[in-house]
């Protein structure tokens, strides 16, 4: 069933991303009223992380647009709570996709992500893959 799907799929993304960081991830934090599922933070630079599961090759702008809302209310928390510090994004987008689907969610993602309160990194992970190296372990 795809929830479960998704649960999986998040778990095994946040692990690979906390492998890659190779400093603490939290996972599912609020900065503020802006629930994530993770933080990352290293020095002055807070990187937000977002998880999403797609099966199609396409996200709905609702959606972009409610993860550009929270950093944005996170961006201003931060100005009061943490003077001095950076925020991004780190949208991290798990799929079921062949190649030709993924290049069409690529493609786009880049009119989707035009204007932004803050530097946005997107990631694309193979589900397929994820389960196959964290099955390993």
């Amino acid at each position: 069933d795809l929830r479960s799907a998704y649960i999986v799929a998040e778990d095994l993304a946040l692990r690979k991303i906390q492998q890659e960081a190779e400093i603490p991830l939290m996972r599912y934090v609020n900065i503020g009223d802006a629930e994530f599922n993770a933080v990352c933070i290293d020095k002055d630079l807070i990187t937000c992380v977002e998880v999403t599961f797609v099966v199609t090759p396409d996200i709905k702008q609702k959606k972009i647009s409610k993860i550009l809302k929270k950093l944005a209310s996170a961006k201003s928390t931060l100005r009061r709570i943490r003077e001095g510090s950076r925020i991004r994004l780190l949208l991290v987008i798990v799929t079921q996709l062949d190649r030709e689907g993924e290049a069409k969610l690529r493609s786009s993602l880049v009119s989707k992500f035009t204007s932004t309160p803050v530097d946005v990194d997107i990631r694309l992970l193979d589900f397929h893959v994820l389960q196959q190296v964290y099955a390993e372990e």
